[in-house]
């Protein structure tokens, strides 16, 4: 991603990333880089509420996306920011809200 554009990690994928680390220096690790290369984006409680919404939602619609999904996909759309992410569920998340993923721009 050759890009100007400021990079956001929201709060609960720092969270989640973290939660994985198998030792207290690898953690410290981890956390530094991760905050000194993002800016950490918290949810605020409209995020929270958006989230349950948008889970109800997608729940209507016979997909079975997790909460944390959701709260990632309000935070970024409260934002108007772009989510890049690997996981399908957003996908189909983007296909009943607002959510906006990045995609690379095709190089020529």
């Amino acid at each position: 991603m050759a890009s100007d554009a400021p990079l956001g990690l929201p709060g609960i994928v720092l969270q989640e990333v973290l939660s994985g680390m198998a030792s207290q220096r690898q953690f410290g690790d981890l956390r530094r880089k991760l905050q000194a290369g993002f800016t950490v984006i918290p949810a605020s409680a409209e995020d929270h509420v958006e989230a349950a919404r948008l889970k109800n939602l997608c729940m209507s619609k016979g997909l079975n996306v997790s909460g944390v999904d959701c709260l990632i996909a309000a935070t970024a759309m409260a934002g108007g920011h772009e989510l890049f992410a690997v996981d399908g569920d957003f996908g189909e998340i983007s296909k009943h809200s607002p959510l906006k993923l990045f995609k690379e721009p095709d190089v020529a």
